[in-house]
């Protein structure tokens, strides 16, 4: 959404995977680029403890497979944030991240939604068969009759981590 990080009073960072899936030459890829230079971004790799993490994180709740790397590397920093005494605030409209981010105990924020308001785990199933498949069966076809795998939600709970929609000024890690 092309969060501004240079307006905010409060520390931002993120990862070197957000800036390559920024478009070249447009205002986001700017923004980043030009707060990354004037310090008030900080673009840092997650340890690979986090990373695992949360990968494993993603796979349990069944959000893994709509998890691009750069959405898994930003909670893996925003959990390393966490750890190194920050409170941290992921913020992205990607109910994907959002719902990771809640499951990890940590806050988020969203820029144009109104974000998540229940945490959600997922299960695959065969829509032809109903046969119900594991979250490492994600993206693959149903081994009776071969149709492609769904997901749907297997068990909900309020979410309670949610600090709403973010304002420049509130947010210190970003997607």
């Amino acid at each position: 959404m092309g969060i501004n990080p240079s307006a905010l009073d409060l520390p931002s960072y993120s990862v070197t995977s957000v800036l390559n899936e920024l478009i070249p030459d447009t205002l986001p890829h700017t923004r980043f680029g030009a707060s990354q230079d004037s310090g008030r971004l900080s673009v840092k790799n997650p340890a690979p403890s986090s990373t695992r993490i949360v990968q494993e994180t993603s796979s349990r709740v069944g959000d893994v497979d709509v998890l691009s790397t750069a959405d898994l590397e930003v909670l893996a920093l925003a959990l390393d944030l966490k750890n190194d005494g920050m409170s941290p605030v992921v913020v992205s409209d990607d109910y994907a991240i959002q719902n990771v981010s809640e499951t990890l105990g940590m806050e988020h924020a969203s820029l144009a939604t109104f974000g998540i308001t229940q945490k959600f785990d997922w299960i695959y199933y065969c829509p032809a068969c109903f046969r119900k498949y594991t979250i490492r069966d994600a993206g693959q076809q149903c081994r009776i009759c071969g149709t492609r795998l769904k997901r749907k939600v297997a068990r909900k709970e309020k979410a309670t981590r949610k600090v709403g929609r973010s304002r420049e000024g509130q947010a210190d890690s970003s997607n």
